[in-house]
């Protein structure tokens, strides 16, 4: 019975990539890719794969201002025609993360707006794109391999297939299967935070869309701002592709999407993450907008790694390695204390009391100079 399932799920899934790209004009519009639930950033993973298990859950939703404007050629008088003006996408996304190390996910997006002009007499085989639609969804898969959350530097590998459960003639799918490999990293120093991806969207097309050839891209992302109070992260994201392949050149206007994100994620509550950001497209490529909104809320179970064991995670603890007390100070917190404040933690200092500089004699570690924590045991006089 097992077996029979599986080979109809086999089956089904091998029926949606053979469908034949040529056959209707479309590919999937909305560029924009979300990070997992829980993540700092919108677009970029901070990488919290800590948990096992461990769940977490979000939906995020994204209104773009013109994502596909269709200009005419060189010596073509038409002014541009908005295919689409307006498109709202929501996602719902839900991921587990097993043994502090590993992630499975997955994200399903769904139009639930969307208008623009009809160019279907001007350019026979397109639109209108109206209305709403299911995208495809997208099956993720990652681990991390160096770091780990809350760290300088963490690094994960992993990879993302795309199952084409959209309509191309609704600009949600390719029609297609997609699978796209990356490395991503992130880090956390001092409240200074980011985040990157790199990655390549293999996308077994044959097609063209609008006299433009589809094919594979190179994509990219980064992410850089500030951690504040442990309860805000506010910073812009920069993300991009490149088409790559099948005759075309990269780094062409329409083929090569670029946008800004100005974002700012706040901890509502235990658990609980609210995000909102608002930025440009810099290039006319398909998908691109004039300006993109993102909003989001995730449910994200904080786990707490503590490998000293004084009850304090891992990244708000300064001193993770060693036993200390909460300090309230980010530079300090979790660290052994330091009652005369001179540097030298009182587990080590051997004048607790009195500053002094460190020293490598543990009996004057701490200590003024000239001093030491006991005095010389006196010389009985034969």
């Amino acid at each position: 019975m097992r077996q029979r399932t599986f080979l109809l799920l086999v089956w089904a899934l091998g029926s949606f990539a053979a469908r034949p790209c040529h056959a209707q004009a479309g590919l999937a519009l909305n560029r924009f890719e979300p990070a997992e639930p829980g993540s700092d950033w919108f677009m970029n993973d901070s990488l919290d794969l800590r948990g096992s298990p461990n769940v977490a859950a979000g939906t995020i939703w994204d209104w773009s201002y013109k994502p596909l404007v269709l200009r005419g050629s060189q010596g073509d008088p038409a002014s541009p025609r908005n295919v689409v003006t307006d498109q709202i996408v929501g996602h719902a996304a839900v991921a587990i993360m097993l043994h502090d190390r590993f992630r499975a996910a997955l994200d399903l997006p769904f139009v639930v707006y969307q208008e623009g002009d009809d160019v279907s007499r001007e350019v026979p085989p397109l639109g209108p794109f109206q209305g709403p639609g299911v995208g495809d969804l997208r099956l993720s898969g990652d681990v991390r391999v160096a770091g780990q959350y809350g760290d300088h530097f963490t690094l994960a590998l992993g990879a993302q297939l795309h199952v084409p459960t959209g309509r191309r003639s609704r600009l949600t799918s390719d029609g297609t299967f997609r699978f796209a490999p990356r490395v991503l990293v992130a880090g956390d120093g001092a409240g200074l935070v980011y985040a990157a991806k790199l990655g390549f969207a293999y996308r077994p097309l044959d097609a063209t869309f609008a006299g433009r050839t589809l094919t594979s891209e190179a994509v990219f992302s980064i992410a850089g701002g500030v951690r504040v109070n442990d309860l805000f992260v506010f910073g812009p994201e920069l993300s991009g592709a490149t088409a790559v392949g099948n005759g075309v050149e990269p780094f062409e206007q329409r083929s090569t999407p670029l946008e800004l994100l100005l974002g700012l994620h706040v901890t509502l509550a235990e658990h609980w993450q609210l995000g909102s950001g608002l930025g440009p497209g810099f290039t006319r490529a398909d998908g691109t907008p004039s300006m993109r909104l993102v909003l989001s809320l995730a449910f994200a179970p904080d786990v707490c790694v503590d490998p000293d064991g004084d009850g304090i995670c891992a990244p708000a603890d300064a001193c993770p390695d060693v036993d200390g007390v909460r300090t309230g100070r980010r530079s300090t917190n979790g660290c052994p204390g330091d009652r005369d404040r001179d540097g030298v933690f009182d587990t080590h200092d051997a004048c607790v009391e009195r500053p002094g500089p460190a020293s490598a004699e543990p009996t004057t570690n701490g200590c003024p100079v000239g001093t030491e924590a006991t005095p010389p045991t006196p010389v009985a006089p034969k």
